[in-house]
């Protein structure tokens, strides 16, 4: 599921800059910091190509794992999208990829949720992070905030929909067998 949205959506520290704030960013700045956005691009991308080709050709199935070199090339990618914000931070899709690495790295969904939110905060028709966000929040047993973004998605008529739908009723389902001492995945 993780490979599936980092596809979908496709591409330190917590910045704390907001949507809301007033910082007046000049031309120098916005060019910039879309340089750093495609350097991390292009790394995220130099990544995603060898752990797929990688993948081809020792056949696993599961979890992809990001190997130690390729770890340190997306830590630096991070740092390209952070500075990118420090610049503009008005630009949602490096909040995106901000998000992913935050998953792809360390697993830390609940940071994965922030940068969602704040890719939302600018564009929140953003459909592809919108149901991005509520698998995430899905993940997390957040399922009334993710029901939400179900209900986002189902008004902008998202084809995301029905995948965060199946996700959110099988979470529910599963919420409802531990709540009975009876886990699914007991056999």
């Amino acid at each position: 599921m993780k490979a599936l949205l980092t596809c979908l959506v496709l591409f330190g520290s917590l910045i704390t800059v907001s949507a809301d704030s007033a910082k007046a960013v000049t031309k120098e700045n916005a060019i910039q910091a879309f340089r750093e956005y495609r350097a991390a691009v292009k790394l995220i991308s130099s990544i995603h190509t060898e752990l797929m080709q990688s993948s081809l050709t020792d056949n696993s199935i599961g979890e992809v794992v990001i190997p130690k070199k390729e770890l340190e090339n997306y830590r630096q990618a991070r740092k390209h999208l952070e500075q990118s914000i420090t610049l503009n931070p008005y630009f949602p899709e490096v909040y995106v990829f901000l998000a992913n690495s935050y998953w792809e790295i360390e697993e830390d969904l609940d940071k994965v949720v922030i940068f969602y939110s704040k890719a939302l905060e600018l564009d929140r028709d953003y459909s592809e992070v919108i149901s991005a966000r509520g698998h995430v929040l899905t993940l997390l047993g957040r399922i009334e905030e993710a029901q939400r973004d179900l209900e986002t998605l189902t008004k902008l008529d998202s084809e995301f929909a029905d995948s965060l739908r199946s996700d959110i009723a099988t979470a529910k389902a599963k919420r409802e067998q531990d709540a009975a001492g009876n886990p699914l995945d007991a056999q």
